[in-house]
């Protein structure tokens, strides 16, 4: 009895929060607000269908109604996600009390220390559905490790999947969680002992072969959920955009920081005359802006911070721009097309360039994850990011010793899956963008709970 006042207590403090902010501060609409509310070929379907659908059920009032709607199912993720944490892990109220401040930094982050100064679940933006749902799933994956009887393990893995299937769908980097069940999964297949996961038992060939075929499934179900998600994607665009393709600007994107690190020789072994002469073009305008590696600076700080402070300049208006005016004048006003043929185009270009600058744009690719891992746990500022340099440090340190202490504590599986998805959103989102605040705030709460799981071993022994 106690314990269920003690959540709905929770609870109702997590909705004060989340439903206080949206009337203090309302509804947020920023630049990209407007793609999702059109339904853009960039973007993909998740998000804009949920707001086609409350703007037919509540065409004067869908703002309001998506605010509340978002803020809700912010609030419940975290209260399911401290309730479980609490209840699995034997935590007094206090100890649910800090998982739940946990839960709530990663929105005051973005909303005090952030670019844009967002609060998420306010805003026209997928990431207010994006990142309750990836609570959710990484709450669905700890499951699969914490959980000992085999029913839940596959309810956890079920519903660990179909969650990772959704987020993929409002957001393309998110497809990585697809790949983080796989290795969740399949790690819990291959340790798989008489429901103890900690032990291998390799050395029984009819276990052995029952393993190998179970992981040889995930695979085919892994390959089939990508499949799907692009029949998803591409009949989306049919009935809302007429063309039965995936989301476009991927390729344009991804140019954006191969053309940072190109030389203008590099451009002599692109085959294709076309799009040797939209490099040529491009790379004379980030020349003349001082928009390349030549002109970033010495140190490690000021490759990272000139790279980002260029990124959205080079695509808009040395890519975008040069692609689009063009179009425009010489073949056709429709934005899809121009969409399709800028990829296209794009592609070329990588293909030609990036053999004779690889080094240097994977050297940069090294610089925007070491911001973007910093950020998935803190702020970037010279003296935090050593700080977060030790955290990380300390809670690898940390796991080993608790591991080696008990190798069945189960907080020990709930560090290691948070700093997985870290490094997994990370690696997606450095290929092609900046590592902005509210793409890596995925991996603070479920990192620092993990911590604090940790700490609390150490505590008990």
């Amino acid at each position: 009895m106690v314990k269920k006042v003690r959540s709905g207590a929770f609870l109702v403090l997590l909705m004060a929060v989340f439903l206080g902010m949206f009337v203090a501060f309302g509804p947020g609409v920023y630049n990209d607000s407007d793609q999702y509310l059109k339904m853009h070929i960039h973007r993909e379907p998740l998000y804009p269908l949920f707001l086609a659908a409350l703007r037919t059920v509540f065409p004067n009032g869908w703002l309001i109604a998506m605010g509340v709607i978002q803020n809700i199912f912010a609030a419940v993720s975290i209260w399911l996600f401290a309730d479980y944490i609490g209840e699995r892990f034997d935590l007094n109220w206090l100890g649910e009390a800090v998982v739940v401040l946990i839960c709530l930094a990663p929105h005051m982050v973005t909303k005090y220390f952030s670019a844009l100064h967002l609060f998420m679940t306010n805003s026209v933006m997928s990431e207010a559905l994006c990142l309750p749902l990836f609570t959710l799933f990484l709450l669905e994956c700890f499951k699969i490790f914490t959980e000992e009887k085999e029913r839940e393990c596959k309810k956890a893995a079920a519903c660990s999947l179909f969650l990772a299937f959704l987020i993929s769908l409002a957001r393309t980097q998110m497809m990585v969680t697809i790949l983080i069940w796989l290795a969740v999964a399949g790690a819990r297949i291959v340790l798989w002992s008489k429901n103890r996961w900690r032990r291998r038992t390799w050395q029984n060939p009819r276990n052995g072969k029952w393993k190998i075929r179970h992981l040889l499934i995930m695979v085919v179900i892994v390959a089939a959920v990508f499949i799907l998600r692009t029949l998803a994607v591409k009949s989306y665009n049919l009935v809302f955009n007429g063309h039965f393709i995936n989301n476009t600007y991927g390729t344009v994107n991804t140019l954006t920081n191969i053309l940072y690190a190109a030389d203008r020789e590099d451009g002599e072994r692109i085959r294709d005359q076309e799009a040797r002469e939209f490099f040529f073009r491009m790379y004379d305008l980030a020349e003349e802006r001082r928009a390349n590696y030549k002109y970033a600076g010495s140190s490690l700080r000021e490759k990272t911070e000139h790279i980002e402070a260029w990124h959205d300049t080079i695509k808009y208006e040395m890519i975008e721009d040069v692609f689009y005016q063009t179009y425009d004048k010489t073949v056709t006003s429709d934005y899809i097309i121009q969409n399709l043929m800028a990829d296209e185009t794009a592609g070329k270009i990588i293909r030609g360039i990036l053999p004779g600058c690889f080094f240097r744009w994977f050297g940069n690719y090294l610089l925007i994850a070491s911001y973007g891992a910093v950020r998935s746990i803190a702020v970037v500022h010279p003296l935090v990011n050593w700080a977060a340099f030790f955290i990380y440090v300390s809670a690898l340190a940390l796991t080993l010793f608790v591991w080696r202490k008990n190798r069945e504590n189960p907080a020990v599986p709930v560090m290691l899956i948070s700093l997985l998805a870290i490094l997994a959103n990370v690696g997606a989102v450095s290929i092609t963008i900046m590592c902005l605040s509210r793409y890596m705030i995925y991996g603070f709460a479920p990192f620092y709970t993990g911590y604090f799981l940790l700490l609390l071993s150490l505590r008990e022994r």
